[in-house]
């Protein structure tokens, strides 16, 4: 067994993921576990990863919408490090557009991959931090959790669940050290966003450019987040410094959300 801790994070092969993958990583006391679909980008981001550590770090490509996926995982990544220590979920936004336009199909495919598969790594870990009295599980979501949009109703509705998640789930494990919180970010330079703002300037008939300026003058900072700064709090929030941080859902969003409770 690993005397080094042990990080799972889905959606560990772009965007926020990779970010806090890369940051735990460089810290050089955590081995990396990055999960996502696609073989390539983790292929590409695991090489990144061994760029900035000395430390063994692997991947595992599957699809964690699926049930049984949690399983297959965490059974792989126990049988080559011993442990587990740290899950991050994190995981692609459903695609935007008004409720109205939104099938039954949009939506078990939303919740299948944006809140069920937050509970079910997060219930298959949980016995073992329980077991080594120490844990942290830190789930990605969005401000559209805090402040709907009619736009993203998919996302707004998911990531809302997974505040309630969160919070539930943290008292119930506060006693035995493990926390869990949650990361709500508002608009992050990644290539999802770099789509979506695209997709905007498409419909409005703008070019991407204005589009791009429009979107970032409504934020008190004028600019969009770096992947970087949610790693910096990521990886605070899943150290020993934030031991005493549980059941929060952070808006980190560079003042864009305007409730403050």
């Amino acid at each position: 067994m690993s005397s080094k801790r042990v990080a799972v994070i889905t959606g560990g092969s772009k965007g926020i993921g990779k970010a806090i993958a890369l940051k735990l990583a460089s810290l050089q006391e955590t081995h990396i576990c990055i999960v996502s679909r696609s073989e390539e980008n983790l292929k590409n981001a695991i090489l990144e990863i061994q760029n900035v550590s000395s430390l063994d770090h692997i991947f595992i490509a599957c699809d964690v919408s699926s049930p049984g996926s949690e399983k297959e995982v965490f059974e792989a990544v126990i049988q080559k490090f011993g442990r587990v220590d740290i899950l991050v979920n994190n995981s692609g936004g459903p695609p935007p557009g008004s409720f109205l336009e939104k099938s039954e199909l949009d939506w078990n495919m939303a919740i299948a991959n944006n809140l069920m598969s937050v509970i079910r790594f997060s219930k298959y870990i949980a016995p073992f931090f329980i077991q080594q009295k120490w844990g942290r599980i830190l789930n990605i979501t969005s401000t559209l959790a805090k402040e709907p949009s009619p736009s993203m109703v998919l996302s707004a509705s998911v990531r809302a669940g997974v505040s309630a998640f969160t919070k539930a789930i943290a008292e119930e494990l506060a006693i035995y050290n493990i926390t869990v919180n949650t990361i709500c970010p508002g608009s992050v330079l990644t290539e999802r966003l770099d789509s979506l703002v695209s997709e905007v300037a498409e419909r409005k008939q703008i070019s991407r450019e204005e589009q791009l300026e429009k979107s970032q003058s409504v934020i008190p900072m004028k600019r969009f987040a770096s992947p970087s700064e949610l790693a910096e709090v990521g990886a605070f929030l899943v150290s020993d410094a934030a031991s005493y941080i549980t059941g929060q859902s952070l808006m980190v969003d560079g003042g864009l959300t305007k409730s403050y409770f």
